[in-house]
């Protein structure tokens, strides 16, 4: 067992801090265990590095834990675990299920948390007893009500309309009990940063998120299972609650090589843009609305980008132009408060809270209120993803929102959703647009996309490669824009629940010298059938121009 050290409080911080204030740029974390009552904060440093001699940093509070980096440049991260201590879940036994009621009882596992309130939102993962892994073809579990009946027993109660995930829970199962809060690690407003052999057993969210960044920003890290907790006769089943990876608003891609990230609450790598909503157009001027406090938009927007504005209901680009000026204007804030709880459907939107910016055009667009508007060059765009190795978890491997990528020989297996996700999420997260220019070269994709919601009607990814679109609702009318200038090639891709490829609202794709074997093997006739898809076959293209399949 490491040794537990005098870190107590503040007091790496404070080690930081006369470090820093001395004017050294080398920290290292002696090894041990650390135990943190509050995060780290790094703001403001210039080529400095904060390195562990194998230690491990244990956080002891939920709300604001990890680190929190800001306004750096050359900052490295290097050579230390990251954990949280008590865990950000919990996990249970199935004991028995009630069919007339709807009621699954369960008792959580010796050495895991009590069932506390921030426990018991409803949502809850399933695992294989004998494997220790997600159970293969079970839904996302989402109770109508969850209760405790003691500390250590729970009850999850499902009504008629949640029937189908009753149904997949069977006595002596494990479950998982999470939620989301905090982070791992979090970048902000900085550039040419590398995180490097460092290891991430739990966060209570995302493992490392990066907001507002410029420059190389390298990344090689594990995310795995932590040690069993003392008492406890069960391993861990989870690592993060949320991504591994998440990169967003920002000027370049990163590079993440070498990555092996497992059994997350969600996605493995999950790169975006941003879609503003349109609240008003004032000739050359057009302001945006966001539903959250001011964001970094302003730095990382800059005169000439290129700004692209969107049909609400098709998404389709209406016009392009480029920026003059970008700015925060929050005068005329309160005539647009209505909208912003109707405009975005996520849960971290909260009532009352939005900003408006104010974006000036050096010349005419075609756009009006109502409309959504995003800014390529902010979306991670020039991105590297190679040799990483994404397995045993839930979301997709890779959920790409991005453009002008290389993702290659990665190796993704046992992963829920998609391996490779790539397209607009304009729907519902309102993140980014239309991609362009892909490579997806050399990669090893083994058992996914046996998650049951992408054989249902209203599915729009079913493959383990998928180029997707959907616009606002079904009934929306198919745009005249395409994903495009994509290439698949020398991919082997084994085992999948639906096609091994497939393409919708795509054109300029060369899918070349392929391996596949065992497609569709969960496939339904009633697949995407609300947006009018096909996913019957190993290679199914749809909506799309100018493939080449060879």
């Amino acid at each position: 067992m490491l040794p537990i050290l005098a870190s107590a409080g503040n007091g790496l911080q404070t080690l930081i801090d006369n470090a820093v204030a001395t004017g050294e740029n080398h920290v290292v974390i002696p090894a041990g265990e650390h135990r943190l009552d509050d995060g780290l904060r790094l703001d403001g440093l210039t080529d400095f590095t904060l390195e562990g001699d194998a230690a491990v940093l244990v956080f002891t509070q939920w709300n604001d834990g990890g680190i929190l980096a800001t306004n750096c440049k050359g900052l490295v991260l290097r050579g230390f675990t990251i954990d949280f201590d008590p865990l950000p879940f919990t996990q249970a036994t199935v004991e028995s299920k009630n069919p007339e009621t709807g009621e699954v009882f369960f008792d959580v596992h010796d050495g895991y948390p009590d069932l506390s309130p921030k426990l018991l939102t409803g949502r809850a993962h399933i695992f294989n007893p004998n494997t220790l892994d997600w159970k293969k073809g079970a839904p996302d579990i989402y109770a109508n009500e969850a209760k405790a009946i003691t500390p250590r027993k729970g009850v999850l109660t499902f009504y008629s309309d949640r029937r189908h995930v009753f149904d997949a829970i069977e006595q002596g199962d494990y479950i998982v009990l999470d939620f989301r809060h905090s982070r791992g690690i979090r970048i902000e407003n900085s550039g040419d940063v590398r995180i490097e052999d460092v290891t991430i057993w739990t966060v209570p969210s995302i493992g490392v998120i990066c907001r507002f960044m410029d420059g190389e920003n390298y990344f090689n890290y594990r995310i795995e299972r932590g040690p069993t907790p003392e008492g406890a006769n069960v391993p861990r089943l989870f690592s993060t609650c949320a991504d591994g990876f998440n990169y967003a608003y920002a000027r370049t891609g990163p590079i993440l090589e070498n990555c092996d990230f497992s059994f997350m609450g969600d996605d493995a790598v999950n790169l975006h843009g941003i879609a503003f909503y349109v609240a008003k157009v004032k000739g050359n001027v057009v302001y945006l609305l966001r539903p959250y406090s001011v964001e970094g938009y302003a730095s990382v927007i800059r005169p000439g980008d290129e700004v692209r504005s969107m049909d609400p209901e098709s998404f389709d680009i209406k016009g392009t132009a480029t920026v003059s000026e970008f700015a925060v204007d929050q005068a005329d804030a309160k005539e647009f408060a209505s909208i912003a709880k109707s405009v975005w459907k996520s849960y971290a939107v909260k009532p009352g809270r939005y900003t408006v910016y104010r974006l000036e055009l050096e010349g005419p667009l075609t756009v009006k209120t109502g409309d959504f508007i995003d800014i390529p060059a902010i979306s991670a765009p020039g991105y590297i993803i190679r040799e990483n190795n994404f397995h045993n978890h839930r979301g997709c491997g890779m959920r790409i929102m991005s453009s002008d990528g290389l993702i290659e020989n990665n190796r993704i297996e046992n992963v829920k959703q998609a391996a490779i996700k790539l397209g607009h999420e304009l729907a519902f997260f309102r993140e980014a647009g239309w991609v362009r220019n892909i490579k997806i070269v050399g990669n090893t994709i083994i058992s996914v996309s046996f998650d049951p919601k992408l054989q249902a009607k209203s599915s729009y990814a079913p493959g383990a490669i998928s180029v997707f679109h959907r616009g606002a609702s079904s009934e929306a009318p198919w745009p005249a824009s395409k994903h495009h200038d994509i290439i698949i090639e020398n991919n082997l891709i084994e085992e999948t629940g639906g096609p091994a490829i497939f393409l919708n609202q795509s054109r300029d794709v060369v899918i070349r010298n392929n391996t596949i074997l065992d497609t569709n093997l969960d496939s339904s006739p009633k697949c995407g059938v609300d947006y009018g898809l096909n996913a019957s076959l190993p290679i199914s293209i749809n909506n799309s121009t100018e493939v080449l399949v060879d």
